[in-house]
């Protein structure tokens, strides 16, 4: 009897099958829902009561009105010493003749420290079901960080100035061996050292491969590697779509991958990734107006192509944006707006407004992240404290870069309407 046999015997056939998926997604194999009433605290209660407490520590409505009031960084600096931000921003110092933009750089930096600092806590204590769905998490911002490499060495290949590059890599994404790029002999051909070296050993490979194996010829195969294609299809393809591509693979995973744990993560997770799946589908059909994807002969394939296989809009809402055309002497945005209310479809109302669309879908998705740290026993308030961390940082760096640039209190004020508040 083979090993595999010796483990699977006694199994259910759905017990079976869930450690045959977990097994083929390289994932912590587990058979039966992540956590409940008898085992849930002895296995996660500590951990959720550390994301709770970190919920705690958001910034609240009051205090974002008190850094908007700031005149100077150093007024921002010292509104959030009284916050939990508070001993990380101490330790910045103004240089003597240091510019305010670097400055804004050095205070962001350290509230993003704070952020990974507190993420890499919980990844550091988990076990099992929990260390893979964080792990998961931090997938797309390597993701991200690989398609900035790509981009780079599509631009030069120079490994300076690559290197130069991923300075502004996403540290939660991080690859320990990322920066090797600069010690590879064959400096004339680094996309396939990337390849070959890098992109292979990392959990994200399969993310890649699933997008260049569809398109990939005989002559790729032949090589029984994919640097040829890399090149071939960075080099050929948006990157923007590359990226948008990878991006709708690892969402479509983390969905099937939540429903495979099941219980109460599974009821939370479902909501939650069918919103990001939804706002996905319509972020990718307005930035698709003005460019080659909204032509008649595009948008109906290869624009839906880009659409997660789930959510509200799946699939009549996504038949209906796939299938939508500019109209002549018809705004792009306005016409789907109108499509929309017709069709009373999710997200209407948000669509209405194009000059604050952009605002109203980070409140919506506030608001629905939020409702992640509703109920317990569930992996769904580490995925909501995640995502409203995006939030939150990102209204730190509009903050930073409105006070440290020069503007009047009408251009600031207009700026400072794009700040999302989170569980207000």
């Amino acid at each position: 009897m083979s090993g595999k046999d010796r483990k699977d015997e006694g199994l259910s056939e759905e017990a079976r099958r869930k450690a045959e998926y977990f097994e083929h997604m390289s994932y912590y194999r587990f058979n039966g829902p992540a956590g409940g009433l008898t085992t849930w605290n002895a296995e996660n209660g500590f951990l959720e009561a550390r994301v709770r407490g970190f919920r705690s520590g958001f910034l609240t409505g009051a205090e974002y009105k008190q850094l908007m009031q700031c005149n100077s960084l150093d007024e921002v600096k010292l509104a959030l010493t009284d916050t939990d931000y508070g001993q990380w921003i101490t330790t910045v110092a103004k240089g003597t003749e240091e510019k305010a933009d670097l400055y804004a750089k050095r205070l962001m930096k350290a509230c993003q420290d704070k952020f990974l600092a507190e993420f890499e806590y919980l990844r550091m204590h988990a076990t099992g079901h929990m260390q893979t769905f964080l792990d998961m998490i931090t997938y797309g911002p390597m993701i991200e960080n690989f398609c900035k490499l790509i981009i780079a060495l599509q631009k030069t290949d120079n490994a300076e100035e690559v290197l130069e590059e991923l300075k502004n890599a996403d540290p939660l994404g991080a690859y320990p061996h990322l920066n090797s790029i600069v010690a590879f002999d064959k400096a004339d051909d680094l996309l396939t050292d990337l390849f070959d070296s890098l992109l292979v050993d990392t959990p994200v490979s399969k993310y890649f491969w699933q997008y260049f194996l569809p398109e990939m010829t005989d002559e790729d195969e032949k090589k029984e590697d994919g640097s040829h294609a890399l090149r071939k299809f960075t080099a050929e393809v948006q990157l923007d779509i590359m990226i948008n591509t990878l991006q709708k693979y690892l969402l479509e995973d983390m969905y099937n991958y939540s429903r495979e744990l099941g219980g109460e993560t599974w009821d939370i997770m479902k909501d939650l990734l069918e919103f990001e799946a939804d706002r996905r589908t319509i972020n990718v059909t307005v930035n698709s107006f003005g460019t080659p994807l909204n032509e008649p002969d595009r948008h109906d394939y290869e624009r839906k192509m880009l659409y997660p296989n789930f959510g509200e809009l799946h699939p009549d809402g996504q038949t209906i944006l796939s299938g939508y055309g500019p109209k002549p002497g018809v705004s792009d945005f306005a016409t789907l707006a109108n499509e929309f209310k017709q069709k009373t479809l999710r997200f209407s109302g948000i669509l209405q407004d194009e000059e604050n669309y952009v605002y109203a879908m980070r409140q919506e998705e506030a608001k629905m992240f939020a409702h992640g740290f509703d109920s317990q026993s569930h992996y769904g308030c580490f995925y909501a404290f995640y995502k409203l961390k995006q939030i939150e940082l990102g209204n730190l760096q509009l903050i930073f870069d409105t006070i440290s640039q020069p503007a009047d209190v009408e251009q600031k004020r207009n700026l400072f309407k794009s700040v999302t508040p989170i569980f207000e």
